[in-house]
């Protein structure tokens, strides 16, 4: 389906990452392929999980539209990882990619070893009925015992009744180590899976961006380096590899989502990828003015990529140059809110990461 040259980001499916992936020009909608995480609506207490799981369920039919609306007919990998309860996740998993094919699009089924078998049955058959077919995500955890695990990739291929030309072979490890070592250990193991060139993707997939910003000191300029982008440069331009992967990461967010972040405001701070790491602009939580000072400061720098470079790049110029009315005038409106700075900043990120994927030397 497409090789080392290519872009696989993990996203949540939420309004922020929704509205980075819709203002992507075409051009860079070709070199992605997104792997979008469905995530559970907003609960505060565990006596609310019934009525939110309904309130999930109810939204299902429309969503295969929502995400052809926003993505189109290409390719895109539905992971229901997240949700709550194996007959939800089956569901889900079953309705999204059925209505998304009567739409035309290609939905690709994501499952995991570990998948109840009710999870697995449904996308094998998923896979056949649309003729997308699936893809294995593995984790670290699977690689503690190679031998079983090849046996237990054997038996998964074997039980579907597809080919491994057929299915996306996707292995994420999540967090990365600060010198890389994390990085080359699962990389070296991948190559050792039975079969790897017959594969119809091999996706390597990790995110090294922190679980929060307090390491991060205000008003001081924060970089961060990204580690799972300079891994994955050298190693891609390795001759040892049986196979080079084609990358995949978490853009600016942590790998591993936890629920309870959804309750706490975080501060105002602008995330912002360069060539090899990220800039951390960090501000007080709840005080948005803090935005447009920064984007000010952001867009004088000669790091900066310019208006032109992307959607959140020209959100960016936009805001800085709403800085000046604002400090005149506090009460106009215009700072712009989490959500709307979240999905400038991924939309950056999706950008220059196609970019520097699409050109390698």
């Amino acid at each position: 389906m497409f090789n080392s040259r290519h872009y696989v980001p993990i996203l949540k499916w939420k309004r922020a990452e929704q509205g980075a992936l819709k203002l992507l020009p075409d051009e860079n909608k070709e070199r992605i392929t997104p792997l979008i995480q469905l995530v559970m609506p907003k609960y505060e207490t565990y006596e609310e999980l019934d009525d939110v799981v309904k309130k999930f369920e109810e939204q299902l039919p429309e969503l295969a539209e929502k995400v052809i609306d926003i993505w189109g007919t290409r390719p895109i990998f539905i992971d229901v990882s997240l949700l709550f309860t194996v007959p939800l996740k089956a569901k889900s998993l079953s309705e999204i990619s059925t209505n998304g094919y009567k739409l035309g699009g290609v939905f690709i089924p994501v499952i995991h070893l570990s998948d109840d078998q009710l999870i697995k049955t449904s996308a094998f058959k998923l896979a056949k009925d649309n003729r997308n077919g699936l893809c294995l995500r593995l984790i670290c955890s699977d690689f503690s015992d190679t031998d079983k695990l090849h046996g237990e990739i054997a038996d998964l291929v074997r039980v579907s009744g597809l080919e491994e030309k057929d299915i996306d072979l996707l292995v994420d490890i999540k967090g990365t180590e600060e010198n890389g070592d994390k990085y080359t250990k699962y990389l070296q193991l991948s190559q050792n899976i039975p079969n790897l060139l017959a594969w119809r993707t091999f996706i390597f997939a990790s995110g090294s961006f922190p679980k929060d910003l307090s390491e991060c000191k205000l008003d001081e300029e924060n970089l961060i380096p990204r580690i799972d982008w300079q891994s994955w440069k050298k190693f891609i331009s390795s001759q040892g590899l049986k196979r080079k992967p084609t990358f995949s990461d978490y853009t600016i967010q942590h790998p591993i989502y936890k629920e309870v972040t959804q309750f706490f405001h975080p501060t105002a701070s602008i995330k912002y990828a360069f060539e090899d790491e990220w800039l951390i602009m960090k501000g007080q939580k709840q005080k948005f003015d803090k935005y447009l000072a920064s984007a000010a400061l952001l867009a004088k720098d000669k790091r900066f990529y310019g208006e032109d470079f992307s959607y959140g790049d020209k959100y960016i110029s936009e805001k800085a140059k709403h800085f000046e009315q604002y400090i005149r005038n506090p009460s106009i409106k215009g700072t712009g809110s989490t959500e709307t700075w979240l999905r400038a900043g991924i939309n950056h990120h999706l950008t220059l990461v196609a970019h520097q994927v699409a050109n390698l030397p």
